[in-house]
């Protein structure tokens, strides 16, 4: 077997990073929605808001951004003032070997921008629509 062949079919075998979130939405009021999702393997499990994305989709999507979720936006960011919502949410947890402890909320161009690509991980917001 080539080195190349061999290099190939590690990754081939490797199995996906296991995932353990729990995420808290608040639409800006003291209620608080609150979800989990776990990840081993082909396995997904989701409850909360995050059943109804699909515990197989939120998984991908947690893996996919473990880096960004993983790391705090730059405070040197120039973004534009423009007011998304009240909406807040913090992901906690862990994927892979990446520590999770994210906040999200939607008061400026680059909080919106980050929150819209952590979904499905936290709700999608449509203009006009309350979710």
């Amino acid at each position: 077997m080539s080195a190349l062949a061999a290099i190939l079919a590690m990754f081939a075998t490797a199995a996906p990073a296991p995932v353990t979130l729990t995420v808290r939405y608040s639409r800006g009021s003291q209620v608080e929605h609150v979800a989990h999702l776990r990840c081993r393997g082909d396995s997904a499990r989701a409850d909360g808001f995050l059943r109804t994305t699909g515990a197989h989709a939120a998984c991908r999507r947690a893996r996919k951004i473990a880096a960004f979720l993983a790391r705090q936006p730059s405070s040197k960011r120039i973004c534009t003032q423009i007011y998304g919502g009240p909406q807040r949410a913090r992901i906690t947890g862990t994927i892979g070997d990446h520590h999770i402890d994210r906040r999200f909320k939607r008061t400026d161009g680059c909080q919106i921008g980050d929150w819209q690509y952590a979904v499905p991980l936290v709700p999608r917001i449509r203009p006009g629509v309350t979710p």
